[in-house]
């Protein structure tokens, strides 16, 4: 009888761990992804080191390459999941909104250095990044709170390219 009890915990514990491991997603080998780093460090209080690094990175490579859950389901699954799974997600979501924004925003305020600067090759590049974010972002399988950051960060990059035209316009 011991020995079932012991078995049904051990059971019990291993399916704990990995619901436990399965959301937060298990690097087997190698560096975290740049986006989960920065989560890390956002967790820590350490948003503006967070922000730093992700804008320096390809941002939507990193959306693509990291283990956060609630970039791989769609309103629907959401919906359907427990609500401790949903307030986990929601929280994981909370996290990551901003950082995202903030990053995408720094990047965008990096294009207009560079268009100033005369750096048409890293203002293309930069401006190439932040479109597959928004597409990532926009697409219809995500949560609807990423689609509607997609639309912001859009907005704020169709401000600051206008902004550069019209500079650009009023000098001839």
């Amino acid at each position: 009888m011991t020995l079932r009890c012991h078995v049904d915990l051990t059971g019990i514990l291993f399916s704990l761990l990995s619901l436990i491991l399965l959301p937060a997603g298990c690097q087997q080998a190698g560096d975290p992804v740049p986006l989960d780093a920065a989560m890390e460090l956002q967790e820590t209080g350490h948003s503006d080191q967070a922000i730093q690094m992700l804008a320096r990175e390809d941002i939507e490579k990193n959306l693509q390459a990291s283990s956060l859950r609630t970039l791989k389901i769609n309103e629907n699954e959401f919906k359907e999941l427990p609500q401790w799974k949903r307030d986990f997600f929601s929280e994981e979501s909370l996290l990551l909104v901003p950082l995202l924004k903030r990053a995408a925003y720094l990047q965008i305020e990096q294009l207009q250095a560079a268009e100033d600067a005369g750096a048409a090759e890293k203002a293309k590049a930069l401006q190439s990044q932040l479109q597959r974010l928004i597409g990532f972002l926009q697409n219809k399988q995500r949560l609807q709170l990423y689609q509607q950051l997609g639309g912001g960060i859009q907005m704020k990059l169709k401000e600051a390219t206008s902004d550069q035209v019209d500079s650009s316009q009023e000098e001839t």
